[in-house]
């Protein structure tokens, strides 16, 4: 199981990518709504990123998919330690 971004991070890559982003649970076959960020846009969305159960849907005309994925990437196996 991957873990779950902070809404400061979508924030973050929202304002960074000018997008709009959010993170899903799958739970069967369907997905579960967690957290988003963005302004919302009348667009198509797409999943851009899935780590086990849990995906990243994103709303934009044009955006560097290849580097919000290796952020995405980054975060989502980011060790929590003491």
């Amino acid at each position: 199981m991957a873990n779950e971004i902070s809404t400061f991070d979508l924030e973050r890559l929202a304002n960074a990518y000018q997008i709009r982003i959010w993170q899903c649970r799958k739970l069967g076959r369907r997905w579960s709504f967690i957290a988003g960020a963005g302004v919302e846009k009348v667009l198509p969305s797409q999943l851009v990123y899935e780590a086990g159960d849990l995906g990243f849907f994103v709303q934009a005309e044009t955006f560097n998919e290849a580097a919000l994925v290796e952020e995405l990437k980054k975060l989502t196996t980011k060790s929590i330690c003491c």
